[in-house]
């Protein structure tokens, strides 16, 4: 998460950036709003824009800034600061002091645009504040001027704002970049907005325009809560900016199960991806248990990110197969995060994963289920970019993975071409069940495994109460069932 500061030191284009300490929204922004500058905020009614202009307001007071929020609107101040005191970021001690609270409707109303710009010059003059928030910039346009009268409004606006040097926000209930004086004449453009999916509904923030900015283009999901307004900045937009390469590594890493181990040559590569896809409970999220084992004998930090096994059921099936991951949770080298597949944002999950990543150096993971990122998608058509952006972030860091996913029953056969994800992953592994002579066998096999060796046959796949282990070529169980029929 982002820590706020105040007016950054320049860049090398000579711009001075106020950070605005809301998580996301600096990296959304190329690192903050360029100071003393003229932005607009905008959305409907609802869409967050007066929490967001006030989150910023309120860290900049706690920096030491002083900060004027001008209402235009018929709202009594006594309201405002009743809502903004459910959120964390709200410091009444601020107020009146750091932060002070005026009405600029009368003036409006009174004396229509040159009367609220005396205003605003009055109150910039007199007490030099370093941020100016005005909000319910609706009035100015129900006050009906002409296009002109309004331009020259914006032109005057920009110019004191600058001459003061304030970095103000102006508050608007539209959506769109459409062409009037406010949009065009402002020096940002932030819209925020509210998708709807099905009876979903996902906040999500526009940057049309910040000059003096390298910020990222299209839409970004946010939440309000309590602690304020948190932004996710899309995964793939973020991997795009920073396109950081990964390393090799001749490193092997093992899965802990020593017969398929040596069937593979010792393993996978170090940080590589691994894709174990197979049908419904034929032994996954098993294999991937082993691998965590493993690491923890290796002395190694841990992670499992689920979504249909609770943590309580995970540990549960671990043990049932002889592998007890009570000791690890309880110290932290193993932690394991879950979500229900249900209306989670996928931006904030990859957010989380890679700050307990980072945070723990972990070096192993586990995602049991890939399933879950598709079922908690607002817009299907992101997940492959999703997933490339995901992975890269895996192997930039040197987590060796393995990403559990469901083939379904009725599949007869499987090639590499039946995953549209299929490049994503340095090694596909294959597992499904067959009947043979009325009973279900598990099969084994490598799909791909780059860097490395392997054989690709197809072995036996034995689960019991000690784990896995592999069996006979599924060739040779074949043989050997044929060979008892004919016994008979």
């Amino acid at each position: 998460m982002e820590q706020a500061q105040h007016d950054t030191a320049p860049r090398s284009s000579g711009a001075r950036l106020l950070t605005t300490g809301i998580p996301g929204l600096d990296t959304v922004l190329g690192g903050g709003f360029p100071a003393r500058h003229l932005f607009m905020i905008q959305g409907l009614a609802g869409s967050g824009k007066t929490t967001l202009a006030c989150q910023i307001g309120f860290v900049q007071a706690q920096q030491g800034s002083k900060v004027l929020i001008v209402t235009l609107i018929a709202e009594s101040h006594a309201k405002l600061l009743q809502h903004l005191a459910n959120f964390a970021f709200f410091d009444e001690g601020l107020v009146g002091r750091q932060v002070l609270f005026f009405g600029g409707y009368p003036a409006l109303a009174q004396g229509g645009l040159r009367e609220l710009l005396h205003f605003l010059s009055t109150c910039l003059d007199q007490h030099k504040p370093d941020v100016m928030i005005i909000d319910g910039f609706r009035s100015v346009r129900e006050s009906r001027p002409s296009d002109l009268v309004l331009s020259e409004f914006m032109h005057s606006l920009n110019a004191l704002v600058a001459a003061m040097e304030c970095t103000t926000f102006l508050l608007s209930p539209t959506e769109g970049n459409i062409a009037e004086s406010e949009n065009t004449l402002v020096d940002g453009l932030v819209e925020l907005s509210q998708f709807e999916d099905g009876v979903r509904t996902v906040r999500e923030m526009r940057v049309y325009k910040a000059r003096g900015a390298d910020h990222l283009l299209g839409k970004h999901a946010f939440e309000v809560s309590r602690t304020g307004v948190v932004v996710y900045p899309r995964l793939e937009a973020v991997a795009t900016r920073t396109n950081i390469a990964s390393t090799a590594s001749d490193r092997r890493v093992a899965f802990g199960i020593p017969s398929w181990d040596a069937l593979t040559n010792g393993g996978v590569a170090h940080g590589s991806i691994t894709n174990l896809v197979g049908t419904p409970g034929v032994g996954k999220t098993i294999m991937g248990l082993h691998f965590i084992q493993q690491a923890l004998r290796d002395d190694e930090p841990c992670l499992i990110l689920g979504f249909f096994e609770s943590p309580p059921r995970l540990l549960h099936k671990a043990k049932a197969v002889g592998i007890n991951l009570d000791d690890a949770m309880s110290d932290g080298r193993l932690e394991m995060l879950w979500y229900l597949p249900l209306e989670m944002l996928m931006d904030r999950l990859a957010v989380e994963l890679f700050e307990n990543i980072d945070r723990r150096k972990v070096t192993r993971l586990v995602i049991d289920g890939v399933e879950g990122f598709r079922d908690v998608a607002v817009h299907p058509h992101r997940i492959r970019l999703f997933l490339i952006a995901l992975v890269n972030g895996l192997r930039i860091r040197n987590v060796t993975t393995i990403i559990t996913q469901e083939l379904p029953y009725f599949r007869e056969s499987y090639a590499r071409s039946d995953s549209s994800e299929s490049v994503l992953y340095e090694n596909m592994i294959l597992l499904k069940a067959i009947e043979i002579d009325g009973v279900d066998h598990r099969l084994i096999s490598t799909v791909k495994l780059r860097e490395g060796g392997y054989d690709p046959s197809r072995y036996e796949m034995i689960i019991s109460d000690t784990g896995i282990r592999i069996g006979e070529r599924a060739s040779a169980l074949l043989h050997s069932t044929e060979r008892s029929k004919g016994v008979q």
